[in-house]
C-alpha cells in the first residue's frame, strides 16, 4: 500500500468518528477498535467536540495534555475530517475524568500544526511511556469544516481556552447542513434564555453576550436582530431578520446558560449532575435534595476533601479522587442553599457532619463539584492473591497483588507484609526479602493501589488491609498513579541452621565474603551500624582472631541469597560470637539486600610469617606468608630453589641447600589469597620477605587465586624413602596373647564394614602391608558379608596406622575360603615388611543399586566422573588398565549422551572411591549396550592399585560455536554456556562486557538494543567448566565465534569454577513491539544526518539525527564505531574518536526513534549508506543520544592527566590518543593500572584509589577511548599495558575511571611548604597521613606544637608558632585538628590531635579552618637582636616572663634579709614587732613594674615592725596575722 493510500484510510478512519458518550458509569459502546493510528472524541456536545482517544493496538486509549497545545488540536481536528482553523485545545480532562481502565497512549507530542495524523507528529516519549495521570487527559474543539449537521440543530462553541465552563458560547445554528452564526444587533436576555432552553438549558440566570465575547465563528451568518419574547421553545420560533447584513464575526451573539434537574425528590439523597448527563457519572456539580428539591451544596466549607468523600461514599463509590468548582460544568440554577456541610475524616455519612449558616453562601458561584473514584473491577485473577514476576525463579521477583480484579505492582513493602505474601506462596521461612529498587523490571501501570499493610497482630495475608495512594500524606484523596518504585520480593525456605551461626559467603577467599548470620533456621545477611568490634567478633566465630578485621558495606561482595535478618548488631569485642551482641532482628528493621555488610577476617598472625600446609610430613607443604595479617599463597611463577631456601631457613631448617621447590599447586591450593608473585630471593636472605618480590594489594590477591598456581616446599627432600625391610622385631619370637590366632578384625573405621583391617597371627594383632582381592573376599567373608564379599582395600593409611611393620609377608587364598585361617600365610624370614601405612578394607551389603546400572561420581562438572558400575548390587569402579575411548563410548552411550568422541581421564582423577574395583581390562568393541556386555576381567581377578581408577568426560550433542541461555524460565535471558571441543561450558564474568553480551543476543536471534549484562552468576552457575576468561566482541560480529576469544584448558577451567562467578545476560524482548508508522515524511532526504543543539561555537557537537523514511528521527542506540562513521559522513574525515551522550546535555527533542539501532559491519566506512538499519519497533530511550566529533589536536600519545579532582593526586583518569584527550572505562581498572598511572605522574608508590563507578569527577565530555587495562605494575606509560582501544567496547559514560594517587611520603613525615614549593625553616606545616601531604589546622596552635614540627624537621634550638595566612596556601587538604603537644613529643601524631574525616571540612578552600605554620631556627644561628626568636625579645609574653622571673628572685633575697636584720635587732632588745597586713599601703614600691603590669611583691611590708593590733582585714576575716612572731 503506498503512503498516500495509508494517509487516507486514516483520514477516513477518523472521520469515521463514534459518538462517546459515557452514561451513568457504563463503558464505552466498545473500546476495541482496528485502525491504527485512529482518532475519536468522547464526552462533547457533537462530534465536533470531547476528549480525545486513539487507537493503538486494538485499544482506543487516551492523549495526556503535556506539551498539547493548539498546534496539536489542529492536527486532531485536521485528522477527523475537520478544518485545523479555529481549533481549539481542552486540558484538565475538560469533558470528564475518567477511571483508570483505559490506557494512556501519547503523551508529549509536539505537532507542527501541518501534519496529517496525530502518529506523524514528533513524540518526547514512546507510545505508552507517559508521565501524566487521569486528570490531565486532552480534548478538543473543531468548530469549523467537517461533516454536515442536522438542519435547525443548536450548539454553542466556546474558543476559550482558560477554565473550563461547558455552559458558554457562541450560538451556532445548523442550516444549509453547515453551522452559522447569530449576529448581536438586537440580541439581549430574552433570546439568550431562548436559546439556553433550546440547549436543554433553563431560562433561568441566562446571559446574552455581544462582539464575539468566545470567539468569532466561521461559516457564513444566519440572522440579525433576533427579537425573541422569552416564551418561546427555540429561536425558529422568535422574529428576526435573516442574513448578517452590516455584520460581521466579530458581531457574533454569544450566551451563558445554567442547567437543572426537574421534578421533586427525597429529603437527604445525593446525586451529581453533569449537562445533560453527558460524559462520566462519578464527575459532576454535587447536589443534595432539601425541601424536596436539588440543591447545590455550598464550597464555603473549610473540609473540602472530607465533605466530597462521603459525597461519594455516599453514592455508592468508594471514594474522592477530586473536587472541582462549579464552572467546570457550568452553573446548576437552583436555590444555593445558605448552610454549609464541613466533614470531618472519620464521618460516613452526611448527618454525622456538622451543617452550619454560612453568610457567604448565596450565588451560584458558591457550588462545587466532586470526582469519585469508580474502579472497573477486572476478572483477571482473585482479589487478594499474589505473585512474583520477572524474577529469574519463583521465589523471586516484581510483587504483582490482585486488587480490583486486576495484578497491580506495589508501591512499597514492609518486612511482615512479605513475609505473609512468601507464605501464602507456600514458602516456609518466617522472614523474607524486600527489595525496594527496579531489578525486576517496571509496569509503569496507573493505580490506586499503594501497598498492603501488614503487622505483627496478623497472621495470614487475607487479613492485611491494604492502603491506596493519596494526595499527600494527610489528604483523604484517593490519588490513581505510577508507583515511584515497584517494589520486589525475595521468598525463602527454612534450611536447618543454629540460630546465631555465622558464615561467610560470596568471598573469593576463605576470610571475605558477605556476613550471613542464622535466624529461625534460615541464612541472611546483616545493615546497619555494624563497628569493628562487631566484626572481631564475628570473625573470631568463624575462626579467624586476627586484629583490625575490614567492613565492606554496599553489598561489596554481593547480596546474600537470603533476607536481610540482622541490624545495628553492637559488639564490645569480648564476647565469644554475635548472638551475646545487642542487635534488632527481623522484622524490626527495614534495610535493603543491596546494603548487606561484608568483611575482609585477618588471621592470627604476624606479617612476614611463613608456614607449609597440606603436606605428609612438617617439612613439606604448600608455602603461605602472612601478608596484610592474612595468610597468604606465593605463585609459583618464576618461583625457584632459592626462594625455597629461603622459605626452609626461616621455617628453622638449616640445611637450604636441600630445600626443593614444587610448582602447580603440589600440595592442593585452598581459598587463600595469592599475595606475593615473581620473589627473586638469592637464598642467603633470613626472611622471605626480604627478598625482591611484588606484593599484590588485597583485591589484586584475591582476584589472583583464579589464575595462579601456588608454590610448594620441600625442605628435607634427602629423607629416605621407606625401606622394603627393617630389623626383626622380638615378638617373632614367641607366641603372644593379644587375639586367638587366625581371627580378623576392622579398627579406626566409622562403621562396622570398615578400618584398618587385622589379622591375628602368632597371638599378636598384625596389619597388612600387602592384600589382593582374593584375600579381601575372604576377610570380609570372615567378618559375616556373606552375600557379598568383594572388598575394597584401601590404601594410604585412611584408617590410622597400628605397627609399622607386618609379622607376615603375605597371606594367599583362593577366594572360596570362608576365613583367612585357611588361607596360607608366608612367613617373614629374611625381611620384615615395612610398612608406614597400614592397609585398611571396606566390605558392602548388596541393595544399593541395581545390577547393570552405570553412573560417573565425583565430577567436578556434569557429564564426568569415576566409573562406576552396578555388579550384584553394590556399585564398583573400573581399572584404568586397558581402558579406552572405545570403552569409554559404551559407557557414554549408555548413560545417554550424544554418539561423540569422549575423553578417557586414567590415574584416579576423580578420586578412588570408597567401593571395590570390580573390573578390569575392558575391551569393548563399541556396540554394546552396556559396559556390562563388553569383555573385561572381573573381581576378584583385577589387581589394580586405588591410584589407577578409570574416569571419562562425555561430550553433548553440540557443535563448536553454539551458544544458549539456561537457568530462567524465560528463553530470553540466563547465564551464557558456549559449546567448545563439543562441550558446553562457561564464560567467566571479570572480562564480560555490554559488547560481548550484544553479540550473544545476536547470534540468538535478538535485538541487541536493550541487552542488559549480567555478572556474579545471577541465573547460578551450571556444573560445567569454563572455557573463557575473556572476550574481545566489538559489538558487530554475528556470533561469538567471530570475536576475540581467551580460552583456557578443562583442568584450569574446572578450577576456575569453583572461585569465578560466571556471565550471564538479558536479550531485549520488546512487550509491545510497536513498529514504525507507514509511509514517509518529505522533511529531509533519507540517509541525512545532521547535529542540533550544540553548545559550543565551532565544535561539532549536539543531537544526532537521521533521515529515516523522511523524517528526522534521532538515535536511542549508538555503537562507537557508527558514531565514528556519523562524524565522517558529516565531514570531519580525520575523526578517530567520537564521545557519546545520553544525558540530554544538547536539550530535550523527541526521544522516540523510529528504528532501534545501525550497525556497521565496515568499521572503515565514511558513511552510513552500507550499514543495516534495525527497525522493527519504535524504540524509546530517556534521552535522544548526542555527539561531538573528534579531530586531532596537540598532546603526545601516552600522556596522562587526571582532571576535576580537588587536588593534584586526584581526577578523572585522561590518557592521549591520536592527539586526543580521553576518558578510560571502568571494566576491567584496578589498583595496578592506577599505579602504573600515578607513576607516570610522578607522584608515591602507595596504593592508590579507583573509583569505577557513578563518574566520580565528572564524565567530561571527550570520548571514553580505551577500556580493559591489564597492566602488570612494572610498566612506565600506560601504553605499555595491554587494553582495549576505541571502538572495541562499549561503555556508559557514568563508568569513566577516577583515580586518587598517594604521595611519595611515609605516615607521620612533616615538612613546611609555601604554596606549592618546598620550604626550608618557615612555611605552612604538612604532615603525612595515609599516604597523602595535608595541612594542620591552626586551632590550638602554640610554641610547643610548633616545637615539636621543628624537632622533627632537625630544628632543635627554637620555634615559633605562625599564622598561615602569611603564606601560600598549597593545593592540599587538611588533614589534622586541635594539635594539643607538650612539647617533648617525637613528632607531632604523638600529640593528642584529631584526624579530619568529612571531605567538604578538609576542602583548603573551605572557609571552617586556617593553616597552622612554623617558623624553625637553624641550631648554629646565633641570637639577633632583629629576630623574633631570640633571648632578647621585644614580644610582650616574653618580657612578661622575664620580669616574672627578676621579681621573684628579688623578693627571695629582700625577704631573706629582712629576716636576718630582724633576728639581729630583737636579740640586741631594740626592735618590737608590729602586724603586716595586706591591705594597709606599701610604701616601697619598685620603679617600672607598675608599668609592666606586674603587682609590686613586696607591697604591705613597713620598714618598721610593731606588736600593735592588728585592724581587722575583710580579706582576713579569721583575724589570723601574717607573721605572729619571729
Amino acid at each position: 500500500m503506498s503512503p498516500l493510500a495509508c494517509t487516507l484510510l486514516l483520514l477516513l478512519a477518523g472521520a469515521a468518528f463514534v459518538a462517546g458518550q459515557y452514561n451513568e458509569g457504563v463503558q464505552f459502546e466498545q473500546n476495541t477498535c482496528t485502525t491504527y493510528g485512529a482518532l475519536r472524541l468522547v464526552w462533547g456536545r457533537g462530534n465536533y467536540e470531547g476528549q480525545v482517544q486513539i487507537c493503538i493496538n486494538g485499544t482506543w486509549g487516551w492523549v495526556c495534555h503535556n506539551s498539547y497545545r493548539a498546534e496539536d488540536a489542529q492536527v486532531v481536528c485536521r485528522q477527523l475530517g475537520f478544518s485545523a482553523t479555529g481549533a481549539t485545545y481542552r486540558t484538565y480532562g475538560y469533558y470528564g475524568w475518567p477511571n483508570s481502565s483505559i490506557p494512556i497512549w501519547l503523551d508529549g507530542m509536539d505537532c507542527v500544526g501541518t501534519e496529517t495524523t496525530l502518529l506523524s507528529c514528533p513524540l518526547s516519549r514512546a507510545i505508552g511511556s507517559v508521565r501524566c495521570s487521569y486528570n490531565a487527559i486532552a480534548g478538543v474543539v473543531c468548530p469549523s469544516g467537517g461533516p454536515s449537521c442536522t438542519n435547525n440543530d443548536i450548539r454553542i462553541v466556546d474558543k476559550t481556552t482558560w477554565t473550563p465552563f461547558n455552559n458558554r458560547g457562541r450560538v451556532e445554528i445548523c442550516s444549509s447542513n453547515s453551522w452559522q452564526t447569530i449576529c448581536d444587533n438586537g440580541w439581549g436576555s430574552s433570546d439568550a434564555k431562548v436559546a439556553c432552553y433550546q440547549l436543554g438549558f433553563s431560562k433561568n440566570y441566562a446571559y446574552a453576550y455581544a462582539n464575539a465575547r468566545y470567539g468569532q465563528g466561521y461559516g457564513s451568518i444566519l440572522w440579525r436582530y433576533v427579537a425573541c419574547s422569552s416564551s418561546e421553545s427555540t429561536l425558529f420560533q422568535c422574529s428576526k431578520l435573516n442574513g448578517g447584513y452590516g455584520c460581521t464575526h466579530a458581531d457574533d451573539a454569544s450566551i451563558q446558560c445554567s442547567g437543572r434537574v426537574t421534578g421533586s425528590c427525597t429529603n437527604g439523597a445525593v446525586r451529581l449532575w453533569r449537562y445533560k448527563d453527558i460524559g462520566p457519572a462519578h464527575d459532576g456539580v454535587a447536589l443534595y435534595c432539601k425541601s424536596n428539591q436539588w440543591v447545590p451544596f455550598c464550597d464555603d466549607t473549610n473540609t473540602f476533601c472530607d465533605t466530597g468523600r462521603v459525597i461519594c461514599q455516599k453514592l455508592g463509590y468508594v471514594g474522592l479522587l477530586n473536587t472541582r468548582q462549579e464552572y467546570h460544568y457550568g452553573y446548576y440554577d437552583g436555590t444555593v442553599d445558605h448552610y454549609a456541610f464541613s466533614c470531618s475524616s472519620t464521618a460516613t455519612d452526611l448527618t454525622q457532619c456538622t451543617y452550619y449558616y454560612h453568610s457567604n453562601c448565596y450565588h451560584r458561584g458558591d457550588q462545587f463539584g466532586t470526582v469519585c473514584y469508580s474502579p472497573i473491577i477486572g476478572n483477571e485473577c482473585t482479589d487478594g492473591s499474589v505473585r512474583l514476576v520477572n524474577g529469574p525463579d519463583n521465589s523471586e521477583g516484581r510483587v504483582n497483588y490482585c486488587y480490583e480484579g486486576f495484578w497491580y505492582p506495589v508501591c512499597g513493602l514492609n518486612s511482615y507484609t512479605a513475609t505473609l505474601m512468601c507464605k501464602a506462596m507456600g514458602f516456609n521461612a518466617s522472614s523474607a526479602s524486600t527489595v525496594g529498587d527496579s531489578r525486576y523490571g517496571s509496569t509503569g501501570i496507573i493505580s490506586s493501589l499503594y501497598a498492603v499493610n501488614c503487622n505483627s497482630s496478623h497472621t495470614n495475608l487475607s487479613q492485611c488491609p491494604f492502603g491506596r495512594k493519596t494526595a499527600s500524606l494527610t489528604s483523604c484523596r484517593i490519588n490513581v498513579a505510577k508507583c515511584s518504585t515497584e517494589w520486589g520480593l525475595r521468598c525463602h525456605n527454612t534450611v536447618g541452621c543454629t540460630n546465631g551461626q555465622t558464615r561467610l559467603v560470596n568471598g573469593p577467599i576463605d576470610q571475605a565474603g558477605t556476613l550471613e548470620i542464622c535466624l529461625d533456621n534460615v541464612w541472611g545477611s546483616a545493615c546497619g551500624t555494624f563497628p569493628v568490634q562487631s566484626a572481631y567478633v564475628a570473625c573470631k566465630e568463624l575462626g579467624y582472631t586476627g586484629p583490625n578485621p575490614t567492613i565492606k558495606g554496599n553489598s561489596f561482595y554481593g547480596e546474600s541469597s537470603g533476607p536481610m535478618l540482622y541490624n545495628n548488631i553492637i559488639c564490645h569485642g569480648w564476647e565469644d560470637n554475635v548472638a551475646e551482641c545487642s542487635y534488632q532482628t527481623f522484622p524490626q528493621l527495614s534495610c535493603s539486600p543491596q546494603y548487606a555488610i561484608g568483611l575482609i577476617c585477618k588471621d592470627d598472625c604476624n606479617n612476614g610469617d611463613v608456614r607449609l600446609t597440606g603436606g605428609f610430613f612438617d617439612n613439606e607443604g604448600t608455602v603461605e606468608v602472612c601478608g596484610n595479617r592474612q595468610w597468604s599463597y606465593v605463585s609459583d611463577a618464576n618461583f625457584t630453589a632459592n626462594n625455597a631456601r629461603v622459605i626452609c631457613r626461616q621455617l628453622g631448617y638449616p640445611n637450604g641447600a636441600l630445600a626443593t621447590p614444587l610448582l602447580g599447586s603440589h600440595f592442593g591450593k585452598g581459598r587463600r589469597a595469592v599475595r606475593y608473585i615473581n620473589a627473586n630471593c638469592t637464598g642467603t636472605e633470613k626472611r622471605f620477605l626480604n627478598c625482591p618480590i611484588t606484593v599484590y594489594s588485597q583485591t589484586q590477591a584475591e582476584a589472583a587465586l583464579a589464575v595462579n598456581e601456588v608454590a610448594s616446599v620441600d625442605c628435607v627432600y634427602d629423607v629416605p624413602t621407606d625401606p622394603p625391610c627393617i630389623a626383626r622385631p622380638s615378638l617373632y619370637d614367641s607366641a603372644g596373647s593379644e587375639c586367638t590366632s587366625g581371627a580378623v578384625r576392622l579398627q579406626g573405621g566409622s562403621s562396622s564394614g570398615e578400618g584398618r583391617v587385622e589379622y591375628c597371627y602368632n597371638g599378636y594383632w598384625s596389619p597388612f602391608c600387602k592384600m589382593d582381592p582374593k584375600a579381601a573376599m575372604v576377610a570380609c567373608r570372615q567378618l559375616g558379608f556373606t552375600q557379598y564379599s568383594w572388598g575394597s582395600i584401601v590404601e594410604g593409611g585412611e584408617f590410622g596406622t597400628s605397627r609399622n611393620y607386618s609379622i607376615f609377608d603375605n597371606i594367599t587364598c583362593v577366594g572360596s575360603e570362608s576365613s583367612l585361617s585357611q588361607c596360607t600365610p608366608a612367613e617373614n624370614t629374611e625381611c620384615t615388611p615395612f610398612c608406614r601405612y597400614n592397609l585398611g578394607l571396606r566390605c558392602f551389603n548388596p541393595g544399593s543399586c541395581t545390577n547393570g546400572a552405570l553412573r560417573l561420581a565425583d565430577g567436578v562438572i556434569d557429564n564426568e566422573g569415576r566409573v562406576e558400575v552396578c555388579v550384584n548390587g553394590v556399585w564398583g569402579s573400573v581399572c584404568d588398565q586397558g581402558f579406552d575411548v572405545t570403552d569409554a563410548h559404551v559407557v557414554c552411550q549408555q548413560l545417554g549422551h550424544p554418539e561423540l568422541e569422549p575423553f578417557v581421564l586414567n590415574n584416579s582423577t576423580f578420586g578412588p572411591g570408597q567401593y571395590p574395583i570390580v573390573y578390569s581390562n575392558f575391551a569393548c568393541g563399541g556396540y554394546e549396550n552396556s559396559l556390562s556386555d563388553c569383555t573385561k576381567q572381573t573381581y576378584p581377578n583385577t589387581a589394580c592399585s586405588q591410584s589407577n581408577v578409570a574416569g571419562v568426560l562425555c561430550g553433548y550433542d553440540c557443535t563448536d560455536g553454539d551458544v544458549r541461555l539456561v537457568g530462567s524460565q524465560y528463553g530470553y535471558e540466563g547465564t551464557v554456556e558456549v559449546c567448545f571441543d563439543r562441550l558446553w561450558g562457561l564464560v567467566a564474568d571479570s572480562g564480560w562486557t555490554q559488547t560481548d553480551a550484544e553479540v550473544t543476543c545476536r547470534q540468538l536471534g535478538y535485538t541487541t538494543q536493550g541487552t542488559i549484562v549480567q555478572r556474579g552468576s545471577l541465573y547460578g552457575k551450571p556444573a560445567k567448566t569454563i572455557h573463557i576468561t575473556s572476550l574481545g566482541c566489538s559489538g558487530t560480529e554475528s556470533s561469538v565465534a567471530d570475536c576475540t576469544v581467551s580460552t583456557i584448558s578443562l583442568a584450569q577451567g574446572k578450577a576456575l569454577l569453583a572461585t569465578s562467578d560466571v556471565a550471564g545476560v538479558k536479550c531485549y524482548t520488546p512487550d509491545q513491539c510497536v513498529p514504525p508508522p507507514a509511509g514517509g515524511g518529505s522533511s529531509c532526504t533519507n540517509g541525512e544526518l545532521r547535529l542540533t543543539g550544540g553548545k559550543q561555537s565551532g565544535i561539532p557537537e549536539g543531537n544526532v539525527e537521521y533521515c529515516y523514511q523522511g523524517t528526522w528521527s534521532p538515535f536511542c542506540s549508538l555503537g562507537p564505531v557508527e558514531a565514528t562513521i556519523i562524524c565522517k559522513q558529516l565531514g570531519y574525515t580525520a575523526s578517530t574518536l567520537t564521545a557519546i551522550f545520553d544525558d540530554g546535555r544538547f536539550g530535550q527533542i523527541s526521544n522516540t526513534s523510529y528504528f532501534q539501532n545501525i550497525s556497521c559491519p565496515d568499521r572503515f566506512a565514511t558513511d552510513l549508506s552500507t550499514c543495516v538499519v534495525a527497525d522493527a519497533c519504535i524504540t524509546s530511550c530517556p534521552n535522544a543520544l548526542g555527539l561531538r566529533c573528534y579531530e586531532p589536536s596537540s598532546c603526545s600519545d601516552g600522556d596522562v592527566r587526571l582532571v576535576n579532582g580537588s587536588y593534584k593526586t586526584d581526577g578523572r583518569l585522561e590518557v592521549c590518543s591520536d592527539g586526543n584527550w580521553g576518558s578510560v572505562c571502568s571494566t576491567g581498572f584496578d589498583p595496578t593500572d592506577a599505579y602504573v598511572v600515578c607513576n607516570e605522574l610522578g607522584l608515591g608508590d602507595a596504593e592508590p584509589t579507583v573509583y569505577n563507578t557513578s563518574a566520580m569527577y565528572g564524565d567530561g565530555d571527550g570520548a571514553i577511548i580505551f577500556s580493559d587495562f591489564g597492566c602488570e605494575g612494572y610498566e612506565t606509560n600506560v601504553f605499555d599495558c595491554s587494553r582495549s582501544s576505541y571502538g572495541y567496547f562499549t561503555c556508559s559514560r557514568d563508568n569513566v575511571v577516577g583515580v586518587k594517587c598517594k604521595d611519595s611520603c611515609n605516615n607521620a613525615d612533616v615538612r613546611v611548604v609555601n604554596g606549592d614549593s618546598l620550604a626550608t625553616t618557615e612555611g605552612i606545616i604538612e604532615v603525612c597521613h595515609q599516604e597523602t601531604w595535608g595541612m594542620v589546622s591552626d586551632e590550638g596552635w602554640s610554641t610547643e606544637e610548633a616545637q615539636v614540627a621543628c624537632a622533627q624537621l632537625g630544628y632543635t634550638t627554637r620555634a615559633a608558632a605562625a599564622s598561615g595566612s602569611s603564606y601560600t596556601r598549597p593545593n592540599a587538604p587538611f588533614q589534622l585538628s586541635s594539635v594539643d603537644c607538650m612539647g617533648s613529643e617525637t613528632g607531632l601524631t604523638n600529640c593528642s590531635l584529631t584526624y579530619i574525616v568529612d571531605t567538604a571540612i578538609a576542602d583548603p578552600n573551605a572557609p571552617t579552618y586556617n593553616p597552622a605554620a612554623v617558623k624553625c631556627v637553624p641550631d648554629e644561628v646565633t641570637n639577633d637582636p632583629n629576630d623574633p626568636l631570640s633571648v632578647v625579645s621585644n614580644n610582650p609574653v616574653t618580657v612578661s616572663m622575664a620580669v616574672i622571673i627578676v621579681i621573684m628572685l628579688i623578693s627571695v633575697v629582700i625577704t631573706i634579709s629582712v629576716a636576718v636584720y630582724v633576728c639581729v635587732k630583737r636579740k640586741k632588745g631594740d626592735l618590737s614587732v608590729k602586724m603586716m597586713y595586706a591591705d594597709e599601703p606599701a610604701p616601697l614600691t619598685m620603679s617600672g613594674l607598675e608599668r609592666a603590669g606586674v603587682n609590686n611583691p613586696l607591697a604591705g611590708i613597713y620598714d618598721e615592725v610593731t606588736n600593735a593590733e592588728k585592724p581587722e582585714n575583710p580579706l582576713y576575716g579569721d583575724k589570723v596575722a601574717l607573721v605572729n612572731n619571729m
